[in-house]
C-alpha cells in the first residue's frame, strides 16, 4: 500500500523549480549588483576628493615676497597670489624652526611672526617657505 502511494505522488513540475530557480539567480544578482553599486559610490566620492586637492596643489602660487634681519630677529614675508588658500611655515637653511602653520588667503599677504636667528654681517641665508600640500618657495637673502 505504501509503495502505491509513493508511485502515485508526482514531483514538482519542471515550470515551478524553473521559476523557484529564477527567483534565487535574480535575488543574488541583485544583491551583488547592490554590493557593487555602493562600493563604485565610495571609490568615485573618494577619487572626486583626490582630484579636487590634486587641483589645490597645483593651483598653490606664492612667493616670499621680503626679508628682513633686525637686530636678531629674522623677518618674512609672503604673498599668496594663487587662487586658493595655503598654509605655510619656513625654515631658513636646513634648519626647521618649530612655528605654527600661518594661513593666507588667496591674493592675500602675511608677515610671518619674526624668529629669532643669529647671523654675522655677509651671511647668506637660504629661506624656503613651504605649505602643508608641499609646495616650495625658496629666497636667497644676504644679511646686511
Amino acid at each position: 500500500m505504501k509503495i502505491e502511494r509513493l508511485k502515485k505522488k508526482k514531483a514538482i513540475s519542471p515550470v515551478i523549480s524553473a521559476l523557484i530557480l529564477s527567483a534565487a539567480v535574480l535575488a543574488v544578482g541583485g544583491a551583488i549588483w547592490a554590493f557593487s553599486q555602493g562600493a563604485m559610490t565610495i571609490s568615485a566620492e573618494d577619487y572626486a576628493e583626490s582630484v579636487i586637492e590634486n587641483t589645490n596643489t597645483i593651483s598653490e602660487r606664492f612667493i616670499v615676497e621680503h626679508v628682513a634681519y633686525v637686530g636678531s630677529d629674522l623677518k618674512v614675508w609672503i604673498f599668496n597670489y594663487g587662487k586658493v588658500d595655503i598654509e605655510v611655515r619656513f625654515q631658513v637653511g636646513s634648519v626647521n624652526h618649530p612655528q605654527d602653520w600661518i594661513e593666507i588667503t588667496a591674493g592675500g599677504f602675511a608677515e610671518v611672526p619674526p624668529l629669532s636667528y643669529t647671523a654675522n654681517p655677509g651671511d647668506e641665508l637660504l629661506i624656503r617657505a613651504y605649505t602643508r600640500r608641499g609646495n616650495n618657495a625658496y629666497y636667497r637673502f644676504t644679511v646686511p
